[in-house]
């Protein structure tokens, strides 16, 4: 009875005595008295929770002791309070003597095989019943335990995810895997790439570029990958340096395409730069030979009377340019001294780095300088024959102060004088320019560079101030329109060598990723670290490229198709020997080796002898700081291995393990995947189809591996006994199977014997099998259940053989009987470990075993 039921009895009753309380205390003290009796644990009535069975079984005692006719009137006072009516219990009763008439006419049919054989069957039933219901609630428990393990989530984590999903969240989420789970050590964060993280696309970028377009494109790509052979061939032999730009000119000297020639000419000033410290001595270096080269051209096409010196050469550009006819001038006011305008003359003759050609016509024409310009002997002297072409000191302030007065603002000035002077004297920073001369970007470049000066000390005035920073913000400032299609030289004269490489994007990507590998090679670049969606990046006030996104983007188009030549292009990664970009070399040649799974080409391959032969990437391993083979297989193979296996790509694991010799580990890959396919393969179907190949299939894997693993000792050194008995045992399980789908019942049996897996004997190896169990290799023991089924069913027909065979003799009983026991044993062994198999198999067990 309810509490509540027991409540609303106890107030209707103190209801209706009119006395509440002592009521209630009389019924409470009733009811103690009467609980004394109550059966208990020792009453002779037994437990009250009965199974049907045991309750059939007493109902039929309890009859042999009642008359049949005797009538119910008794029973009348113990259901008095029941609120059930004596007809409702007499219909009952009428139903149950039918059910009962039911079962005797069953019985009375055949259905009855004795009370042994009906207690057994009922008994199986129940145990089944039990099984299911065990398993059910192991499953559910189990279920219960993996969501609370697995599905604690971190909803704003997961949140986070799903707006990044989408690229609503921006900020990137740190990855926590920093730990080395081989080494057990702390791995550095800011390397780049370790175990555990997943890939990061450095291959997968936003490029268009396909090298393999049409024949023009792909020509020029195999002419640029040609040199970067050549170039990773004489770094590693270390046979000196490889002249790289030198070798990229090639490539441009006959072109006429505006945007190609200034990629010459970019060459060209990388050429005249390398090895050089300063930017600014190197530009201006590279503008004077440039210059003088062409006055070299203009006079060879046109010579003059004289011998052809450079000031003679001058000379001659000078009345090209600069006259209008046989006496007359662009300029007016040219000081013309012997029918040579001497400042201009002087001007040129340093634009073209001839300083002491320049003195010496100063030095000849010292009596035709006017008296405001008597002294300029004195400060060009000692500028030219300074070691950094500066004016000294002590010459300075004095130069400015006759600039100021006699040159700057004077009506009939030559202006050739106004910019002489500017130059050696670096007046009037305020305006750098020189509006009266027309010049070129050649020239109007070089003027720039003239002036500055980084070396500043902190006395000097402000608006003396101007350093190779300034000039560079000023050429940004200007922007390529400016400079029509000379924008990629004035990036690289002004040492602002990662816009360059941005810039010459636009005239063509190839091309840029090739400059911005010799720049790299020169030492003259800036990497940053990798960020996908950034090519440029300034920290610290440094404008840096992302080198590795260049590469990664470029070896997108060809990396399939290519991929000996993509490892000679990502190796470069590792170029400027930072421990970052060379880790990030590592990480990209990773995914290379994963995306691509041409890994005979890059990692090698191991011989049926159990030889490697190493690949394209171990033959530059030098190239990538990587000391031996062991760092090698370490570093690149077997953490590409991990990658695959992390992702579930297990044929791809195993292979790589393979080749970073990591046999052990190839062994438990091997019997994983023979225990999963035996386990998970129906016994009446065969492990593999016709079309499987040794690349694969894991039995003919395994049949290979155990071969070389046992006959090669050093490999055999490195794998451990249990993994190697694993993989005998598997195999052998699949002879097993080879046989029973043959339908060799016998053979088959004496296999299974022979493997002493499970029980053939007697109780007590039963007994000892199932305490062994639990200590099987995992691969092993998720194959117990098929073996145990196999083995009754191939019981099953050899016993129906037998049974069906015309002859009778004591042999034929005693091979039943024989055969029945080892079913017997087999059915103790799997009662004992029913609920460590797949609920369904004990079931399976017991209906063949009742069929013997």
């Amino acid at each position: 009875m309810s509490s509540d039921n027991m409540l609303s009895g106890f107030q209707a009753s103190s209801k209706a005595n009119g006395s509440g309380t002592k009521n209630s205390s009389r019924l409470f003290n009733e009811l103690l008295e009467t609980s004394k009796n109550l059966p208990s644990t020792s009453s002779d009535l037994g437990p009250i929770l009965l199974s049907v069975n045991e309750m059939k079984k007493r109902a039929q005692e309890m009859r042999k002791t009642i008359p049949h006719e005797s009538n119910h009137t008794k029973a009348h006072y113990l259901l008095a309070g029941s609120g059930l009516g004596i007809h409702e219990i007499e219909n009952s009763l009428n139903n149950l003597k039918a059910s009962e008439l039911l079962s005797e006419q069953r019985v009375a049919q055949g259905y009855n095989d004795g009370d042994l054989d009906t207690y057994l069957n009922i008994r199986k039933d129940e145990n089944i019943l039990s099984a299911i219901e065990q398993s059910l609630s192991l499953a559910a428990k189990d279920f219960d335990n993996f969501v609370n393990q697995n599905f604690n989530l971190d909803w704003k984590q997961r949140k986070d995810e799903v707006r990044e999903s989408f690229g609503i969240l921006i900020k990137k989420r740190q990855d926590t895997s920093n730990y080395d789970t081989k080494n057990l050590a702390p791995l550095d964060p800011n390397s780049g790439s370790f175990w555990g993280k997943p890939g990061r696309g450095l291959l997968d970028g936003d490029s268009r570029l396909n090298v393999n377009e049409n024949y023009i494109v792909r020509e020029k790509f195999e002419k640029y990958a040609r040199i970067i052979y050549r170039l990773n061939n004489a770094r590693q032999s270390h046979s000196g340096d490889f002249e790289l730009a030198k070798e990229f000119i090639s490539t441009f000297q006959n072109t006429t395409d505006s945007k190609y020639r200034q990629l010459l000419e970019g060459w060209e000033i990388i050429d005249n730069a390398k090895g050089k410290s300063s930017v600014v001595d190197s530009s201006k270096k590279y503008l004077e030979r440039q210059f003088l080269n062409y006055v070299d051209n203009l006079y060879s096409k046109n010579p003059s009377e004289g011998l052809p010196t450079n000031v003679n050469k001058i000379r001659a550009f000078i009345d090209m340019k600069l006259k209008t006819g046989k006496n007359t001038w662009k300029f007016n006011n040219l000081t013309i001294v012997n029918g040579i305008p001497v400042w201009a003359l002087v001007f040129y003759l340093l634009r073209a780095g001839l300083p002491q050609d320049a003195l010496e016509v100063v030095v000849n024409n010292k009596l035709s300088f006017k008296k405001v310009e008597q002294s300029f002997l004195t400060y060009f002297k000692a500028y030219v024959t300074s070691s950094d072409n500066r004016l000294p000191q002590e010459f300075v302030s004095r130069l400015h102060t006759e600039y100021n007065q006699h040159i700057k603002n004077a009506l009939d000035s030559d202006p050739f004088r106004l910019a002489v002077y500017k130059i050696i004297g670096r007046c009037d920073l305020t305006r750098k320019n020189i509006s009266a001369i027309t010049l070129s970007v050649e020239d109007w470049l070089w003027v720039h560079l003239m002036l500055i000066k980084d070396d500043m000390d902190v006395d000097d005035p402000v608006y003396e101030r101007y350093t190779l920073n300034d000039f560079q913000n000023t050429m940004v400032s200007y922007g390529e329109s400016r400079f029509n299609n000379y924008y990629l030289q004035v990036l690289l004269l002004s040492g602002q060598y990662e816009l360059a490489v941005q810039y010459a994007y636009k005239i063509s990507e190839m091309d840029a990723v090739h400059l911005s590998i010799g720049l790299a090679y020169y030492n003259m670049l800036h990497v940053s670290t990798y960020k996908e969606d950034e090519l440029i990046s300034v920290t610290d006030g440094q404008t840096q490229l992302n080198f590795v996104k260049v590469l990664g983007n470029y070896t997108k188009s060809f990396k399939y198709s290519d991929p000996r030549i993509a490892v000679e292009y990502l190796i470069l990664i590792a170029l400027s020997n930072q421990s970052e970009q060379i880790e990030l070399a590592y990480e990209a040649l990773r995914e290379l080796i994963l995306e691509t799974k041409e890994f005979t080409i890059l990692l090698g391959k191991v011989n049926a002898e159990g030889i490697r032969i190493p690949g394209i990437v171990e033959e530059r391993q030098s190239l990538l700081q990587l000391q031996d083979q062991k760092d090698f297989l370490y570093k690149i193979t077997e953490q590409a291995a991990r990658r695959a296996d992390e992702e579930g790509r297990v044929q791809d694991s195993l292979l790589l393990y393979q080749l970073s010799e990591e046999y052990d580990i190839v062994m438990s890959i091997v019997n994983k995947l023979l225990g999963e396919l035996l386990s998970t393969t129906e016994i009446n179907q065969p492990l593999f189809g016709l079309d499987d190949n040794n690349e694969t299939n894991p039995v003919l894997i395994a049949k290979r591996l155990i071969e070389v693993y046992i006959n090669n000792i050093e490999i055999s050194k490195k794998v451990q006994q249990k993994n190697k008995e694993t993989c005998i045992t598997l195999l052998k399980l699949v002879d097993i199977r080879s046989s029973f789908l043959a339908r060799q019942w016998q053979s088959t049996l004496q296999k299974i014997e022979e493997l002493d897996l499970i029980p053939f004997a007697d109780e007590n190896s039963t007994r000892k099998r199932a305490q062994e169990f639990a200590h099987l290799d995992e691969n092993i023991l998720k194959n117990i259940p098929n073996l145990l089924i196999i083995t009754m069913l191939c019981i099953s027909n050899i016993v129906k053989q037998l049974n069906e065979s015309d002859y009778q003799s004591l042999t034929k009983k005693q091979q039943i009987d024989s055969l029945k026991r080892v079913a017997k044993n087999c059915m103790i062994y799997a009662g004992m470990i029913q609920y460590k198999m797949p609920r369904e198999t004990y079931s399976i067990l017991i209906n063949i075993e009742v069929s013997l």
